[in-house]
């Protein structure tokens, strides 16, 4: 299949459209899937059967409404017609059609026969869109975690602005986004302590003048199997400086983007100092100690944190958290390690995804060596009760949306051979199951042990051969609906908002 010549008819399409009125559209159809009570403006036809979708998604997603901008920014400048308008329903659906059944049509050439591989891919390039909406619970996650003295020193030394800095900048555009998809350069207003020179630093953390982003754009454009998942810099980029109508403004179709720039995306601004990667592990490890104190305070779970301890003469730390009640314990590993963008989307080359399972097994195996010295009588600050269930669980900072088969058996095979390598018995995996947990699904999960007991909870899926293969999350929803999940942190949120209306 020629990749390209297949996907020349969309970009001919795409060629006669207005760019700026393209961008409008996308950005209000992706306000409408990720944000609540949206109504689109007047000037937008939408199919009156879409508003009454379950799942609108079926339709139009934002993983191709990411796709759709790309494509816009790199090809349109057409003269805004009424036949040639994302504003009709006609023409958009049209596209959007296009776009998903040549992604079909390529894989159906080109995938070959790796069919829960392309699960995989397919899972990572969707669930972000659904489970990391722009929320104040996650921002003020974020927040809590890079607002630490050090990390906000290394951000003012890279970027000119602390971590508060930042997020009241984008506290104050995100407020701004929710009605326009532009803001107006050059500013004029300052915001309590928040100049016009500070969201210019903002601005050049978070944007690229258009002549600076299409060749860069150009340059990521994939023409056979990773058509649909190569990774564009609008993550990295997500406003857009350009010209309308005479007017410089800052173009935003896909606010969310803007969300994941500030939150996951600034550890990647922020990793190449040398000074970073131990304060931000310390600081992911912080934040699970603060959840347990917010939601344990007043429950029958008991936890302590780290502690240094000697074997003979070697200095050795314990495991960073230990949960427990009369019926089980958890031994909590944090860990800041993410899953890559070659191993979320790589199809026939499995080596990296390969790697970063190698190194979620290290973190697994370093959990029940930990236990191993807690049973010796290693912990002076813990005691085992005697036959206590023991779950090890590692707390990823992002979801690695560890589910099905592959991935399960991949991370069982790399464990079971470094469990070896440590002289450790295989059958820590059958006595002792352990788990992955990303920190949002831990924020949900320990409230309801605290009112469920931990061994139950936890037998429940990872006694179940079906349910281990899930993730927590719908297991969750599955099994404890009637438990109601609070926001443990909204208090704090309101302490960084900010209200503001740009001129």
């Amino acid at each position: 299949m020629d990749v390209f010549q297949e996907y020349k008819p969309i970009r001919n399409k795409i060629r006669l459209l207005e760019r700026d009125e393209a961008l409008s559209v996308i950005w209000a159809y992706c306000q409408f899937l990720q944000t609540r009570d949206f109504k689109f403006p007047t000037q937008i036809e939408v199919e009156p059967k879409f508003f009454q979708l379950d799942l609108p998604q079926k339709w139009v997603s934002e993983w191709t409404l990411e796709f759709l901008t790309k494509e816009v920014l790199l090809n349109s400048g057409g003269v805004a017609k009424k036949e040639n308008t994302l504003r009709q329903w006609k023409t958009f659906s049209t596209i959007i059609n296009a776009i998903k059944e040549l992604e079909n049509d390529i894989y159906g050439a080109l995938g070959g026969k790796n069919i829960l591989i392309e699960m995989l891919r397919i899972a990572h390039r969707q669930f972000i869109w659904q489970s990391n909406i722009p929320n104040s619970g996650a921002t003020v996650r974020y927040y809590k975690i890079f607002n630490r003295e050090r990390i906000s020193e290394i951000s003012a030394d890279r970027i000119g602005l602390t971590i508060p800095e930042i997020y009241a900048c984008y506290l104050a555009c995100a407020g701004h986004f929710l009605g326009r998809y532009e803001i107006q350069l050059p500013l004029k207003s300052e915001i309590k302590n928040l100049p016009p020179e500070k969201f210019e630093m903002f601005f050049s953390f978070t944007s690229k003048r258009y002549a600076e982003i299409l060749p860069i754009l150009k340059s990521e454009q994939k023409y056979d199997v990773d058509f649909a998942y190569a990774y564009t810099s609008l993550r990295a980029h997500p406003l857009i400086r350009m010209k309308i109508a005479e007017r410089e403004v800052l173009a935003c179709p896909l606010p969310t983007l803007l969300f994941w720039r500030i939150t996951g995306g600034l550890y990647y601004e922020l990793m190449a100092d040398a000074r970073f990667a131990n304060e931000f592990g310390d600081s992911i490890q912080a934040y699970v100690g603060e959840v347990l104190g917010k939601v344990c305070a007043s429950s029958k779970v008991t936890y302590v944190g780290e502690k240094e301890y000697k074997i003979g003469k070697v200095q050795k730390r314990s495991i960073d958290w230990i949960a427990a009640d009369d019926t089980a314990t958890l031994f909590i590993e944090c860990k800041a390690k993410r899953l890559s963008w070659a191993a979320k989307v790589a199809l026939h080359d499995q080596s990296f995804l390969d790697s970063d399972i190698a190194s979620m097994a290290d973190a697994i195996v370093q959990t029940y060596k930990a236990i191993s010295d807690c049973r010796a009588g290693r912990y002076e600050h813990f005691a085992l009760k005697k036959d206590q269930k023991i779950y090890p669980m590692v707390v990823t900072l992002e979801n690695w949306h560890m589910f099905g088969p592959i991935m399960i058996q991949k991370l069982d095979d790399a464990v079971s051979v470094r469990l070896e390598k440590e002289g450790l018995p295989k059958g820590m995996l059958d006595d002792m199951p352990y788990s992955i947990w990303a920190i949002e699904e831990f924020e949900e999960g320990i409230q309801i042990m605290t009112e469920v007991p931990i061994h139950e909870f936890m037998i429940g899926k990872l006694g179940n051969k079906e349910m281990r293969q899930w993730e927590w999350h719908p297991y969750m929803v599955s099994k404890f609906a009637k438990f109601p999940l609070h926001a443990l942190f909204d208090d704090e949120y309101e302490k960084i908002g900010l209200e503001v209306v740009f001129p």
